[in-house]
């Protein structure tokens, strides 16, 4: 795999993660401070933004090899 490729990808990758995160924080304190709104679905929403940070946090974490 050559140098550039591999650049293009672990930045990729970390922007995504950076992505997914920001939207699961964004979902979970959404649904947190107006729990009424999302009336019965706010406990899957918070377990898909809770899911969403986890996963973003994940990929900023581990290095592509």
């Amino acid at each position: 795999m050559s140098r550039e490729y591999r650049f293009i990808l672990i930045y990729a990758e970390r922007f995504i993660g950076l992505l997914l995160m920001l939207i699961g924080i964004a979902l979970t304190y959404n649904t947190y401070t107006n729990w009424a709104a999302a009336g019965w679905g706010a406990e899957y929403f918070m377990a898909i933004g809770v899911a969403l940070t986890l996963l973003g946090i994940l990929m900023l974490i581990v290095k592509l090899k």
